[in-house]
């Protein structure tokens, strides 16, 4: 149930918060399922996790500046540790840290600054021992044996993978208690904040017999919450795809998001290193806009609540030049296959208005575009409004064969980062899509 909003927004920012940020073991609650840390002693981090500087307000309008139009919280990741008061009895920061509820605080703050509201949640669970029993192959009270030392539950879980339980009732009466769990507290987030833009769903371990019911969970979100989106983390059932800390070379036929770091890791450390330059995120930004896809860029709050300054700054350098280039980004839609020209395009919604990004430009600051049939009413340089000069090269008119559209990029109006062209067209977007013809009569 896509929403044009969605495809309308480009950028969205990812926070990945919670107890994991006090041992700053970098892989968020990943270290139990690793063996790096006992789950005793992993869930100890709540006694030191205060958000005593949590302030939702700073980070929305921190969002807003860096040009985002959306934003996703992890409410609760595969510790199964709730940031929100949940009333399942499972562990929550507000109700045994004594926080508030730090979900409330940002979808008000989200909302306040007037971009869509997004929550992350976890499907699979590391607290619930119905999960956990049925992951690992072990019977519940086997499990405070296996929580007391390092234990590698994503090795059991792969051991297990293959084992027949379908005939076992008490694996499956414990499926059966971990999906109603699952749904009492999908339930509370979707109903205890108002209306919820987007669902975004992660990890679902499992088990072949007891198969998570995909298109059942997608109902009972749309029950609740008709106008819902739901990430595809959901087997077949989800409204667009999220490829993870990869561009795709060639992108998803549909609606689709890709959610990338700002550094190495997705939680904080304290130690972050290998940050991406403003160059690199940018490029991979216009990538994403070319390929009609958004950016999920995520930051990773310390247990206090404070962004690392270099997440901040590279968020503020990011809204910087997406104001000089607004035009080129919201509401874009994916522009020409590659091969047509050195460097991704995007076209806006009326197909008129050609974009294409530069971030590479040889000496000569040239460049050019294949296969356009169109003639060009314009083309400036989005931002310094330079004019381009253009000429066409080859081809054969008279066959319908365009030839290539050279464009000169005057050095003076280029862009720290990446260079935006709008190329203005005399009608909708006409492309040439064969192969070329031999020219017998010229």
């Amino acid at each position: 149930m896509m929403q044009e909003w969605f495809e309308d927004a480009k950028l969205g920012i990812f926070v990945h918060w919670g107890i994991y940020a006090i041992n700053k073991m970098g892989s968020e609650s990943w270290p139990i399922a690793q063996a790096r840390i006992g789950y005793d002693d992993y869930m100890k981090q709540m006694e030191s996790f205060t958000a005593s500087d949590y302030d939702p307000g700073s980070w929305a309008e921190l969002f807003k500046q860096a040009g985002a139009r959306y934003s996703v919280l992890t409410t609760k990741h595969h510790d199964g540790v709730a940031l929100w008061p949940t009333q399942q009895g499972t562990p929550s920061i507000p109700n045994d840290a004594g926080t508030p509820d730090l979900v409330r605080g940002f979808v008000d703050a989200v909302r306040s600054a007037g971009l869509h509201v997004g929550l992350y949640f976890s499907h699979t669970d590391w607290t619930s021992d119905e999960h956990v029993s049925v992951i690992t192959g072990q019977r519940k009270d086997e499990l405070p044996a296996l929580r007391a030392e390092p234990t590698s539950y994503r090795e059991l879980w792969e051991q297990n993978a293959s084992r027949d339980q379908s005939a076992d009732s008490e694996l499956a009466a414990n499926w059966d208690a971990f999906l109603a769990f699952h749904r009492a507290q999908m339930q509370e987030i979707l109903t205890n904040y108002g209306s919820i833009d987007l669902l975004w769903f992660d990890v679902m371990l499992g088990h072949k017999d007891f198969p998570y019911p995909t298109a059942e969970i997608r109902d009972f979100v749309h029950g609740i919450s008709e106008q819902t989106i739901i990430n595809s983390r959901l087997g077949a059932h989800g409204d667009y795809e999220t490829p993870e800390q990869f561009i795709p070379v060639y992108p998803p036929a549909g609606p689709w998001e890709l959610c990338v770091t700002t550094n190495n890791t997705w939680s904080y450390t304290g130690a972050e290193s290998q940050y991406k330059t403003p160059y690199e995120i940018i490029t991979m930004f216009t990538e994403c806009l070319g390929m009609g896809g958004n950016m999920l860029l995520n930051v990773g709050p310390d247990e206090a609540g404070h962004i690392p300054h270099q997440q901040v700054q590279l968020l503020k350098t990011l809204g910087a030049w997406i104001e000089r280039h607004a035009e080129a980004v919201y509401g874009t839609r994916r522009g020409l296959p590659h091969g047509y020209a050195y460097g991704y395009t995007s076209v806006s919604k009326d197909q008129k208005t050609l974009y294409l990004y530069l971030s590479h430009l040889p000496a000569g600051g040239e460049t050019g575009i294949k296969g356009l049939r169109n003639e060009i009413v314009r083309i400036s340089v989005l931002g310094s409004g330079a004019e381009c000069p253009s000429k066409r090269i080859g081809g054969a008119p008279w066959l319908g064969v365009p030839g290539t559209l050279w464009i000169t990029v005057p050095e003076s109006g280029r862009d720290e980062y990446v260079t935006v062209l709008k190329i203005e067209l005399d009608g909708e977007l006409d492309v040439y899509e064969g192969k070329g013809k031999e020219i017998d009569v010229n």
